[in-house]
């Protein structure tokens, strides 16, 4: 296979992976609204999910570490976590239908952590450029987010799990055409550094740190924002354009990335993230009233998380050794992911109940200023 076609192959993935994404994140919280849940308690569904994404990650790394067979398990992850997702429409109460996000996460968790493994390992051989072939999962999540939008404006918001479905199978298609990863050949002249070794130095507990702060932080984004949206005036439709143009300034800045990042330097651009992550919540709540001052705020999602990802991607691809990449990746995804968006999660919903919904975005903003503390004091230039 051509490099190209394996570029277009991975590209393809992640395209139906974040339209998935797409289909699901902006929206969800508005379906379980309608499914009858409180805001509290859609806090703990994503923090009973987010438990599932610091536990399972780390479980399908070590298999696919020693099994060297990580696409198969992101084929078969795929199946199981779909199946499972389409038992959500026919259940009935909250616990019942907290229970199948449970267990479709248990599988789900398994995707993104051995897929970017795989990817990661296929672009070092090839000599691909990541940004490149990531940025088109960006894309995949623009074309959902403004596609579905408007349909849900006519359909109304019961009918997303079948959207969200149609889009997972091409998911799982597209895992099926990528060939799967050479097996990690370790360097004799090199130690055997074990996965608590490398996972206990400073550098790599700081890098997590950070990253734990910054996802923390986002988990009001994820979960509330188009609630905050509509509690502000705005359209469902015009949410969707929102949560879009994020993105769009995320696939300019990924097109570019390896130039920005090799001129200013990993550190640096990680710093620049967390700091114009704190500023970003504090503008979202004071010109929320005002829709052209939030589609100039969401630009910035370029650098609060285009740039926050291809700078983590590339401090865990050179702090875990080849043969660790999988339990690296893992290790990063239930930090970040896991531990930082359970915590957001249930820290968001219980203020958004008890405080007001504005004061979430304020208690993300210290979150994230504690995030750009970290990497300033604490994590190395690469």
């Amino acid at each position: 296979m051509t490099p190209a076609a394996l570029h277009a192959r991975l590209g393809g993935y992640y395209f139906f992976y974040y339209a998935t994404v797409g289909a699901f994140m902006p929206y969800w919280s508005p379906y379980l609204e309608a499914r009858g849940f409180t805001a509290t308690e859609i806090g703990i569904a994503y923090a009973l999910s987010g438990i599932s994404r610091a536990l399972m990650p780390f479980l399908w790394g070590w298999l696919g570490d020693h099994s060297g067979r990580r696409i198969h398990l992101v084929r078969v992850a795929s199946l199981v976590s779909l199946a499972l997702f389409l038992l959500i429409p026919f259940m009935h109460g909250v616990w019942a239908i907290m229970a199948a996000m449970l267990a479709y996460n248990l599988f789900w968790q398994a995707l993104l952590s051995q897929f970017e493994t795989v990817s990661m390992v296929h672009l070092a051989q090839s000599g691909g450029d990541y940004s490149r072939v990531r940025l088109w999962g960006s894309v995949g999540f623009v074309v959902s987010v403004l596609s579905l939008g408007p349909l849900l404006d006519l359909w109304g918001i019961l009918p997303l799990p079948w959207l969200v479905a149609a889009l997972w199978l091409g998911m799982v298609v597209a895992s099926f055409l990528v060939p799967e990863t050479p097996t990690a050949q370790h360097d004799p002249t090199l130690p055997m550094a074990s996965i608590g070794e490398v996972a206990r130095r400073p550098e790599v507990i700081a890098l997590f740190l950070a990253c734990l702060c910054s996802q923390m932080s986002f988990a009001p984004y994820y979960n509330f924002f188009t609630l905050f949206l509509e509690r502000h005036g705005h359209a469902r439709s015009l949410s969707g354009v929102l949560w879009a143009v994020a993105v769009v300034a995320e696939i300019g800045l990924f097109f570019y990335m390896s130039r920005v990042m090799a001129r200013v330097g990993t550190k640096r651009l990680l710093l620049a993230a967390l700091v114009t992550t704190v500023l970003r919540w504090l503008l979202t709540v004071l010109l929320a009233d005002s829709f052209m001052a939030l589609l100039l705020i969401q630009t910035s999602h370029a650098l609060t998380f285009g740039a926050y990802h291809a700078c983590a991607m590339r401090y865990v691809f050179q702090l875990f050794p080849a043969r660790l990449q999988g339990r690296g990746q893992a290790l990063y995804n239930a930090s970040a992911y896991g531990i930082g968006g359970s915590l957001g999660s249930l820290g968001a919903g219980a203020i958004w109940d008890h405080v007001r919904p504005e004061a979430t975005f304020l208690a993300a903003a210290l979150v994230a200023l504690a995030g750009a503390w970290i990497v300033w004091k604490k994590v190395p230039n690469l």
